[in-house]
């Protein structure tokens, strides 16, 4: 049979895999040889918008179709909220090292439904396909709350899923990950109800400030004693005080969560630069605008590294080296790994 493509392309995190998005993989299959899925959200931790793994999620979507079907091969990128750029690029080359030849006919596949959609547009040396669904009632499926059903455990979860990732999902809820997931998931519901403002017309927002302090190819962070994120890595930070300015709040929320053996004097003197980071789905929580402050603190061959210990909202704080970031790419919180790369422009 020959088809309109010899590659199609379909981008998405698909947390979960649902029915709407199992029609538009069956409509991609019609139109091209071969189908690439390229999973959003990769190397990321664990949390309740992102709670299943690239692999996870491949294993789930193979299990849609026949176990024959050959002609889907899964990508997987990582998420960069704070330069489409560099996302762009890394789906352009999960692609182009899948696809090989420059003359073959490639189109992306997908729907516009709402302003997440806007990343159909930033490939224009493909052809674009978009999706009509037969069922119009299927592209209103919204997997957040596919997600909130999920995780409140009420009965009609499976009504939107494919029967085989309603069965994955089961196998699921038996670990402990989705144990701790639901835990913060419980603790995020209250959180918005109790820092809801009743009777006016918006969400709050909130303000934090986070410290990126280095020193001699290391990095200062924190294990989260705390939930939301309870055990994962972040930069020292916290909400903004009553009275404090956003600098005076870096400061004060650095030294408490950390006890760096470093006076607030030479902290200050030591700030490099500083940066809003406001993209809106940064944080579970509801809207936080965090401004974060770049500290470069001088060498000191005789004394090292200054010490550090966990206080506060840290369970512990340590010097991470650089070269770790990495390794350790799974297990910082939100987008505290993104706020290191922007500073050090890795």
């Amino acid at each position: 049979m020959n088809r309109k493509y010899d590659f199609g392309i379909v981008i998405g995190r698909f947390q979960p895999f649902h029915l709407a998005h199992l029609d538009l993989i069956r409509y991609s299959l019609k139109l091209a040889e071969k189908v690439v899925i390229v999973l959003g959200s990769a190397r990321s931790a664990s949390d309740v918008k992102n709670p299943f793994t690239p692999v996870m999620r491949e294993e789930i979507i193979r299990a849609c179709f026949p176990k024959d079907e050959k002609r889907l091969i899964f990508r997987a990128v990582r998420d960069y909220p704070y330069n489409d750029h560099v996302w762009t690029t890394e789906v352009q080359n999960v692609v182009n090292e899948t696809v090989e030849t420059d003359d073959a006919k490639t189109s992306i596949v997908g729907f516009f439904k709402d302003k997440s959609s806007y990343y159909l547009n930033l490939f224009p040396q493909w052809s674009f396909e978009e999706f009509y669904c037969p069922d119009k009632k299927l592209l209103s499926l919204n997997a957040t709350q596919i997600r909130e059903k999920f995780f409140s455990e009420t009965e009609d979860w499976k009504d939107f899923l494919p029967p085989q990732v309603a069965t994955a999902l089961e196998v699921f809820k038996q670990t402990e990950t989705f144990a701790n997931l639901q835990k913060e998931f419980q603790y995020l519901q209250k959180y918005r109800a109790d820092t809801r403002f009743v009777g006016v017309p918006f969400e709050p927002t909130f303000i934090t400030t986070d410290a990126v302090v280095v020193q001699s190819g290391h990095v200062l962070v924190i294990r989260r004693g705390h939930q939301p994120g309870k055990g994962l890595l972040a930069l020292p930070g916290g909400f903004l005080a009553s009275g404090a300015t956003l600098e005076e709040n870096a400061i004060k929320e650095l030294k408490e969560e950390t006890q760096i053996k470093v006076s607030v004097q030479v902290l200050r003197g030591s700030i490099k630069s500083s940066h809003v980071f406001d993209y809106p789905e940064r944080s579970n929580r509801g809207r936080t605008v965090t401004h974060a402050y770049f500290i470069e603190l001088e060498p000191n061959l005789k004394e090292g590294l200054p010490r550090v210990k966990g206080g506060d909202d840290a369970a512990k704080a340590f010097w991470l080296p650089l070269s770790a970031l990495g390794e350790k790419e799974e297990e910082f919180f939100e987008d505290h790994l993104s706020i290191i790369r922007y500073f050090l422009g890795m």
